[in-house]
């Protein structure tokens, strides 16, 4: 069922269960969700898929566990808002992510994982592994708070900064992206884990808007003092992003629609 959005809190509603699901989101949120896509890997989206939203009430297939929330999405997009897409390789720009220095010395915040934290994340894998299938994933620590310490192999993403723990460079690269809304590509040819820090000031302005959720009232608070994200990470990590062009597998929009109501 799809009704007109009509909610004096304008409070935003995702939820599935399994006898039923439920959101109010934009558009555009139910896009991304589907399409499991940033905003820069997505061509032809209209500009209304964030501003319309729709109450939205449906009941799930029998069995279908949550986590097939985005397959859910996808199918209810092409049912109801006629959404019809195809995957193409385009040549767009790009970051190449290097080191900096000619002797490879990096940033006083990007270091080398300690081997206690490279043994657990092992083990934790291992677990996972072992476990596959049947359903008994191994117990991880809670997630930290803001002003807490990062465990071993976690990470926190919040406006201006970013931590992560025991990760390879290949797969901070993907936090790069999201934040310079652009592919970034590893071409620093490290190797192993590493810990990171990174603080800077979010571009604002040119952000896109997370899941397609309404904009924040709050302003968000901005270090006047905090740099660039790309000097951030030339100064703190040691490694630059440089631009260039490069093929990139891009989701393009051919037909989204408005419903017909319920």
């Amino acid at each position: 069922m799809i009704r007109a959005f009509n909610d004096a809190n304008n409070q935003v509603l995702m939820r599935m269960t399994p006898a039923k699901f439920e959101s109010n989101l934009p558009v555009g949120g139910l896009l991304r969700q589907a399409l499991q896509k940033p905003d820069y890997l997505i061509v032809g989206a209209p500009a209304w898929m964030d501003r319309e939203r729709y109450s939205i009430t449906a009941k799930p297939p029998d069995g279908v566990p949550p986590t097939a929330i985005s397959v859910l999405m996808a199918n209810l997009l092409k049912d109801r808002f006629q959404l019809a897409t195809h995957v193409e390789t385009r040549e767009q720009p790009i970051f190449n992510l290097v080191v900096v220095r000619a002797d490879g010395r990096l940033g006083p915040d990007l270091k080398a994982t300690s081997a206690e934290c490279q043994a657990i994340i092992s083990e934790r894998i291992g677990a996972a592994k072992a476990a596959a299938g049947c359903g008994d994933l191994p117990t991880l620590p809670s997630m930290p708070g803001p002003n807490d310490p990062l465990p071993c192999g976690f990470g926190r993403t919040i406006s201006g900064s970013v931590a992560v723990s025991g990760r390879t460079v290949a797969q901070f690269v993907q936090t790069l992206s999201d934040l310079a809304r652009r592919p970034v590509i590893d071409k620093t040819g490290l190797t192993g884990r590493y810990d990171f820090a990174l603080k800077f000031a979010p571009d604002t302005a040119g952000s896109a808007i997370p899941l397609g959720l309404p904009p924040s009232t709050t302003p968000a608070v901005i270090d006047p003092d905090a740099p660039s994200l790309f000097t951030a990470v030339q100064e703190q990590l040691g490694l630059k992003l440089e631009s260039a062009r490069g093929p990139v597998e891009v989701v393009v929009i051919d037909r989204l629609e408005k419903p017909t109501l319920d």
